[in-house]
């Protein structure tokens, strides 16, 4: 508290002179780099202080706060030793003026007077009825008041300093886009001022609505009602409508009963395969497995891709396509060489 207090009675001799532009020099870390916003005032005892330097540096056009360390601070050690050294005149007298002036400070020890006010019961406002005293007195556990400053107590117990209408929109403001701000959501933004140990009624609500209007947020969010993708028509819209068929073969060595080729149906829509083994696979073995292994056990189905073969490209092929309004269509032409077939 002396470092605060030293601070604000330099700042004061500086606006009695009439200083607009300013540069402090300070060997107290804590000090500097709390005026300067670096760091958190936390301590309740330095609060006081510190917003009351927040208000003085108001008045000035310019202020600037520099941290000196203390092997650096020369002329401050020049000037201590030779204030030891200096003899003062005996016999001559000084005046000395006393001054006094009222400021924001602390007070540690309430006197004897100050505890009996504070044990006498608070008024409530004109016209409360049981109900609203009773909630005012609930109400009032959670808050304290210390000086002019109003805290609320945290679920933890740490205190949340109370601000009004205009400190809140600053506080949201440097907290959202300011020097450390990241452009976080509205939850994200309450949660950050409430580490900073600041509290308002409408918190919550003030940060979504300011998330709301900014148009950086607006303009770099994340689309979550557009499609990550491009969107693509379904091949087979229902199951064992689309087929593809293809012949596996010839396999060696060959099976005990002489069969070498395997056809291999498979459902676009399910994956699920139908397969069955053939010594050869001609014409009619392809007409006969849809007929069987298709048609019979999961209906007609709509379409029907194969190779481009001549065993699935045939007149029989096509006479059963049209007797049961089936679409047949060929692959695209590949070498199988070239794919690793």
């Amino acid at each position: 508290m002396v470092e605060y207090e030293t601070c604000t009675m330099g700042l004061v001799m500086a606006l009695e002179h009439q200083v607009k532009r300013l540069r402090v020099y300070g060997d107290s870390a804590l000090v500097i780099y709390q005026l300067c916003g670096e760091w958190e005032t936390r301590d309740i005892k330095l609060i006081p202080y510190h917003d009351y330097a927040k208000d003085m540096t108001e008045a000035f056009d310019a202020i600037t706060f520099q941290h000196v360390p203390r092997e650096e601070n020369q002329m401050a050690d020049a000037l201590a030793t030779l204030l030891a050294m200096v003899r003062v005149n005996e016999g001559r007298e000084m005046t000395i003026h006393v001054r006094q002036q009222s400021r924001t400070a602390y007070c540690q020890h309430l006197s004897l007077k100050q505890q009996r006010q504070t044990r006498n019961p608070r008024e409530y406002p004109e016209g409360a009825s049981e109900n609203s005293k009773r909630t005012l007195r609930r109400l009032a556990v959670g808050y304290l008041l210390s000086g002019s400053a109003l805290y609320k107590r945290n679920a933890d117990m740490t205190l949340l300093r109370c601000v009004d209408h205009q400190e809140a929109e600053r506080i949201i403001e440097e907290v959202h886009e300011g020097t450390f701000g990241t452009h976080a959501s509205g939850h994200t933004l309450a949660r950050k001022i409430l580490r900073a140990r600041y509290y308002w009624t409408k918190l919550e609500s003030d940060c979504h609505q300011h998330v709301r209007k900014c148009l950086k947020c607006q303009i770099h969010v994340d689309r979550i009602n557009v499609t990550p993708s491009t969107l693509h028509n379904l091949t087979s819209p229902w199951p064992f409508s689309m087929w593809g068929i293809d012949v596996i073969g010839p396999i060696e060595p060959k099976a005990s009963n002489g069969h070498r080729f395997i056809l291999v149906a498979i459902d676009y829509f399910t994956k699920w395969v139908e397969a069955a083994s053939y010594s050869a696979v001609t014409r009619s073995v392809v007409v006969k497995f849809i007929k069987r292994d298709i048609i019979c056990r999961y209906g007609i189905p709509t379409h029907v891709i194969t190779d481009n073969g001549t065993n699935p490209n045939n007149k029989m092929m096509t006479e059963l396509c049209e007797q049961f309004q089936i679409r047949h269509h060929n692959s695209t032409l590949t070498i199988p060489k070239r794919t690793g077939q």
